[in-house]
């Protein structure tokens, strides 16, 4: 019987720890400058209801040329006019696109969040059918928004699937911890937190191929040449079964009827690297559509796509450090008015 008591109370004791340990999680937990690579569903609903709370502010949704690819957070351009005393927060991440800011804003009307100035931008290769981001949500804003959409606006959405190496079982009990277990459900971004990285294993593997000199070698061998986004651009007219255009009107409609002024920025494309593919009237046509639609429905554009020098792109559309301080830059007088 004492080995029984003192067993149950060890077990006692250990959960009063977790759960003293989840309160502390929940309640200091950071806020990041952006959103993590990886960052979990329970981040992210944490960081809307932060907003909710929060004065009205500019709020960033986009993709990774908003969020700072290959950057650290620091060197992002919403971080830059935070730096500067923009209040502003930056829901942008890879793998963006119109339905994707389309379903941020209906989780951030869901919570009452509403924000002073949205910036979003408009990228052109994500009107293509190959863009990886074309019906697509990012698995953690799905979660959060599906059951805020529609019937129809599902049906043009290809939804996550399952992992292959969980059983249904596994699948509702992963959901039923993660609902009270913050430790657990905040996992994905404390260990980014920690290391910078998705794990240890990779921070560290990271950390060895910068020191012997590999990384430098690889990312050296693998400069962006032409060729290898020949078709990411589609040249056809964009017609009203194009489902970027689809939930960019719903995303301009919104926006007008919960009177939230908006900026879209035309996103900076390399056009010294991609001359022979969209250096063409069929891409002047698409884009000149596009600015049309956003400025007809209310929404102030700033067309940066033929704005940036060679020398300031990683590869087609992303920028280097410097061509984000020349888009901070650029933003940061239009949004102080």
């Amino acid at each position: 019987m004492r080995v029984l008591g003192a067993l149950g109370t060890a077990v006692l004791v250990m959960l009063l720890l977790l759960a003293g340990l989840d309160r502390a999680v929940a309640a200091w937990f950071p806020r990041f400058d952006r959103v993590s690579d990886n960052f979990s569903p329970a981040y992210l609903e944490r960081e809307v209801e932060a907003l909710a709370h929060d004065p009205p502010q500019t709020i960033f949704i986009g993709d990774s040329v908003l969020w700072g690819y290959k950057l650290p957070a620091a060197d992002a351009a919403p971080t830059l006019l935070r730096r500067k005393g923009l209040a502003a927060s930056n829901l942008s991440f890879e793998g963006g696109s119109p339905a994707n800011t389309y379903a941020m804003l209906r989780l951030l009307e869901s919570h009452g969040v509403h924000p002073r100035l949205v910036v979003f931008n408009v990228n052109q290769k994500e009107f293509s059918q190959a863009d990886s981001a074309y019906q697509k949500l990012h698995p953690s804003l799905e979660t959060l928004s599906w059951n805020l959409l529609t019937a129809d606006e599902r049906k043009l959405l290809t939804p996550t699937p399952p992992s292959t190496t969980q059983k249904p079982i596994e699948v509702q009990l992963d959901r039923w911890v993660t609902s009270f277990w913050q430790l657990y459900a905040l996992r994905s971004d404390i260990r980014e937190w920690l290391f910078g990285d998705v794990d240890a294993v990779h921070a560290l593997d990271d950390a060895i191929q910068a020191a012997s000199g590999a990384k430098a070698r690889t990312d050296a061998a693998h400069k962006p040449t032409p060729d290898r986004f020949e078709g990411t651009y589609d040249l056809s007219p964009i017609d009203e079964q194009n489902v970027s255009l689809i939930f960019l009107e719903k995303t301009i409609a919104l926006l007008a009827r919960d009177h939230i002024p908006a900026i879209a920025i035309l996103t900076p494309t390399n056009h010294t690297l991609l001359h022979e593919f969209i250096d063409v009237p069929e891409y002047e046509k698409n884009l000149a559509f596009t600015h049309k639609l956003l400025a007809s429905g209310g929404v102030r554009v700033i067309d940066l796509d033929k704005a940036f020098k060679a020398a300031e792109f990683i590869d087609n559309d992303h920028l280097t450090a410097a061509g984000n301080q020349r888009l901070a830059g650029t933003l940061g007088p239009v949004l102080a008015q």
